[in-house]
């Protein structure tokens, strides 16, 4: 891990918790500014339209992909309270992205990564197995803020040391997939490295559209969209081994591209808030 990703991650965070503990503090977590709570983070992976089982999905260019495996780190993750300009359309062009680094926080007025105060938080990166399937991964308990969420953010990086042996399958990168992509009597199998290296703002992961009434003890649940990655994916421009192996999906190549951007897309993500369950 490099001195500038440990600059650039270190300065996000910081940035992030200060949005948070500053928003709360402002109104005092009572009020208008709404009061303390405490709830829990999760991860899932979201079903595809029609799919039986995770990692199943179909593309926009008629493939049919099957994932055999895949993992990435992700985190941390950012809940605001103002909704996601991207869902919305209608405020034109983005501020550029480094503009929206500027650490400008306020509970009622802020504009604070132009989603005013940060309602709620996981601030540790973690190591997700999308294929797990079940029930959502729970992560920990988060602090927050009462209210309504409308929108979220998170962060895609390498595996840092702080993950330690839970890192080692994926090679120092921040997502390996591998898989099967079928089309009629075409049959390619892949393998595929991303990395996220810094700086943070090409890391992010910006306004996903929630609309998630946090209170104490419930879940909010991070869901991964993977039949959204491979929009636009187009592998019958790979070159397939002689020898049957699986293709290494490199930077050079039109999936590769597809893929990096697909999964830094507001729509890569999505999110619910789970209440707690009676009895």
């Amino acid at each position: 891990m490099t001195r500038v990703f440990h600059g650039s991650r270190r300065a996000f965070m910081l940035f992030m918790g200060t949005a948070l503990v500053g928003g709360g503090s402002a109104c005092g977590l009572s009020g208008t500014g709404g009061r303390g709570i405490v709830f829990r983070m999760g991860l899932r992976t979201a079903l595809a339209p029609g799919a039986a089982q995770v990692g199943e999905l179909t593309t926009d260019t008629g493939w049919s992909v099957r994932l055999t495996s895949a993992r990435m780190v992700l985190g941390p993750i950012y809940l605001f309270e103002n909704p996601s300009p991207l869902q919305a359309r209608t405020r034109g062009v983005f501020k550029s992205l480094l503009n929206a680094l500027v650490p400008t926080a306020h509970a009622h007025d802020g504009d604070f990564f132009s989603g005013g105060t940060v309602l709620g938080e996981w601030d540790r990166e973690v190591v997700f197995d999308l294929l797990a399937g079940g029930e959502a991964q729970v992560l920990g308990r988060s602090p927050g803020i009462a209210g309504r969420a409308r929108s979220f953010s998170l962060l895609l990086q390498p595996p840092s040391r702080a993950l330690g042996d839970e890192a080692a399958s994926l090679q120092g990168h921040s997502m390996l997939l591998a898989g099967t992509a079928f089309r009629g009597e075409a049959r390619v199998p892949f393998r595929v490295a991303l990395d996220f290296p810094p700086p943070v703002e090409l890391q992010r992961v910006d306004f996903v559209p929630i609309d998630a009434d946090l209170d104490d003890d419930g879940l909010f649940v991070v869901e991964a969209r993977p039949h959204q990655w491979f929009e636009g994916a187009h592998f019958d421009r790979l070159t397939l081994p002689a020898d049957g192996s699986p293709v290494d999906i490199t930077p050079e190549t039109q999936v590769h591209r597809a893929l990096s951007v697909n999964v830094r897309r507001f729509t890569a993500f999505s999110g619910a808030w789970e209440p707690e369950k009676a009895g």
